[in-house]
């Protein structure tokens, strides 16, 4: 009976270890994924940026913003 008592403390241990792995995993991610929007939203400000200073230079504009 305790055999089979400590066969599933092992199996239970284990799945919870495995668990921890995911959630760990999952947070990993989620931080990765901010990071690379973080990166995206100041890329696209910046194209935004020269966009707007190549307009202006098309229009004939010295005025930079």
């Amino acid at each position: 009976m305790w055999a089979i008592i400590d066969e599933y403390k092992e199996k239970l241990n284990l799945a919870m270890t495995h668990e921890q792995r995911l959630e760990d995993e999952y947070t990993k991610i989620s931080v990765e994924r901010e990071v690379r929007e973080r990166v995206i939203d100041s890329l696209h400000r910046e194209a935004m940026m020269w966009m707007d200073r190549f307009a202006f230079s098309l229009n004939g504009s010295q005025e930079l913003p």
